[in-house]
């Protein structure tokens, strides 16, 4: 587990010269998935992050001697105070601009339990689940909207998605990582539906005897010493993704003869602090939603082969509704629905997630 040291002051503030060091960097980062499901399944390029966040902060040190009156008048103007030990910075005070006006919300929270892991409620199935090894292997293209755009969130604090339609709004389409979708009336019609109904789906992620076993699985994030922090499956042991593997349910024989606990979903509920330039990518197989701040912020539903898309926090501020300076929600869920690959990677340029707990009944 990599612990992020970065200061609190720093995590709130990054645009202090005393935290030029201690920022991570935000460079460009690429990368797909292990093998898909289908031999000749693909991926698309991810696209580079931007080094787009607040402009640094100037400080000027002149040497010489000088005026006790005038740096008394200026510590009480700044909010700076001198001690044995150095200058304090007060973090109750926020960047204003030319017009001193504030240029950064006082709200936004301390975390000092983060780092960059995810801690993942795994729910495993039965193959004889009707959302699991359906007949119909799935379609790349399949599908926008099979959820609603809004979390779910109750007053037990449960997060989850909520379900829309079987076959999706629309059609999917993956450019450069960025996802766009044509209704389906203009698409051509309908695909076959695959999710059964609303029912079904309401067992993917609460906890339903007989029908899931849950158990936890810690997901480490690794360094790649280019500003960036990523997991990915094709580096694991068996060069896929199977954290249920030895749990659950059962285990069936892959196309290479293994024996593997296909048929489960994933979940991880994170805060994270926004400070402009983030993006998030994941790339692998099969359905994959997550929101920001309650909003659906990636929508890579349906079975697949190994997909990638990104977010991009700063284009897609507005319909996150979110803005730099403050720390916001993460939900991510995840289904491995059919046989015969499991692909799994994320990489990004946060390096320091809080874990939000949420109940698991």
């Amino acid at each position: 587990m990599k612990r992020v040291s970065t200061p609190v002051g720093c995590l709130l503030f990054p645009w202090l010269l005393a935290c030029a060091s201690a920022v991570p960097e935000r460079d460009a980062f690429g990368g797909t998935g292990g093998p898909s499901k289908e031999s000749d399944g693909s991926t698309s390029d991810v696209p580079g992050s931007s080094d787009s966040g607040p402009d640094a902060g100037e400080a000027e040190d002149e040497g010489g001697e000088e005026d006790d009156d005038e740096d008394e008048a200026e510590a009480g103007d700044e909010g700076e105070a001198e001690d044995e030990g150095g200058i304090d910075i007060r973090l109750d005070v926020a960047p204003v601009d030319d017009d001193g006006e504030d240029t950064a919300p006082l709200e936004t929270g301390d975390m000092p339990d983060c780092d960059s892991t995810l801690e993942l409620i795994i729910r495993d199935f039965n193959s004889d689940h009707p959302d699991m090894e359906r007949a119909d292997p799935g379609r790349d293209d399949v599908a926008c909207g099979m959820v609603e755009d809004e979390l779910f969130v109750g007053n037990d604090g449960a997060r989850r998605p909520v379900f829309q339609s079987s076959t999706g709004s629309g059609q999917r389409l993956i450019t450069e990582g960025v996802i766009s979708c044509t209704p389906w009336e203009m698409a051509g019609g309908l695909p076959p539906p695959e999710i059964e109904d609303e029912d079904s789906f309401a067992e993917w992620y609460t906890n339903v005897d007989g029908v899931n076993a849950m158990f936890e699985y810690t997901l480490e994030l690794t360094e790649s010493g280019q500003g960036t922090y990523y997991f990915d499956s094709a580096e694991q042991p068996e060069r896929r993704f199977f954290p249920a593997d030895g749990q659950g349910f059962n285990e069936l024989l892959d196309s290479q003869g293994e024996r593997h606990n296909f048929h489960f979903t994933t979940e991880a509920h994170v805060r994270f602090g926004y400070f402009g330039g983030e993006v998030f990518t994941f790339a692998g197989d099969d359905d994959m939603w997550i929101f920001v701040n309650g909003k659906l912020a990636l929508d890579l539903g349906g079975l697949h082969n190994v997909l990638n898309a990104t977010i991009d926090f700063d284009a897609q501020a507005e319909a996150l509704d979110i803005s730099p300076g403050e720390t916001y929600n993460m939900d991510i869920f995840h289904a491995e629905r059919h046989r015969d690959a499991s692909n799994y990677r994320i990489e990004t340029n946060i390096s320091c997630f809080e874990q939000v707990p949420v109940p698991v009944g």
